[in-house]
């Protein structure tokens, strides 16, 4: 309640503090590439449409991966950028939680990459869709 006082008292000191919070929110939330849901995925690939890059190590990867993806670490992207720069596909970007695609994004934008996905909440969130993997 404290917070909540002193915060209305000293307006001049939050106004901008929370401008600056929601417009970093933003610009994180769009950060990499748009944020896709497993059934946006799976409309995609069903088009052929997407070309997935599973991030995960090569050990998560083999463990279980979505159809028709392609592992490339996240430790390996900008040596192996090639592999992807040259498809006509939507680039969608596949990790763990959905917490590294972001930075890989942005990696690949660097490279001249323009339409790419990130897939929201990662592999974490298509086994929580119970949804098949390989």
């Amino acid at each position: 309640m404290e917070l909540i006082n002193f915060l209305i008292e000293h307006y001049y000191f939050s106004g901008p503090l929370v401008i600056v919070l929601i417009l970093f929110l933003i610009s994180n939330s769009k950060k990499g590439g748009t944020k896709i849901s497993c059934q946006s995925l799976i409309s995609l690939s069903n088009q052929d449409q997407a070309f997935i890059i599973d991030l995960r190590s090569s050990e998560d990867f083999n463990s279980g991966h979505i159809t028709a993806s392609i592992n490339i670490p996240m430790n390996d992207l900008s040596r192996r950028s090639n592999e992807i720069i040259n498809s006509t596909k939507s680039v969608v970007l596949v990790c763990e939680m959905g917490n590294l695609s972001p930075n890989a994004g942005e990696t690949l934008k660097k490279e001249g990459l323009k339409d790419i996905f990130i897939l929201r909440g990662g592999i974490n969130q298509w086994r929580m869709d119970n949804l098949p993997l390989v």
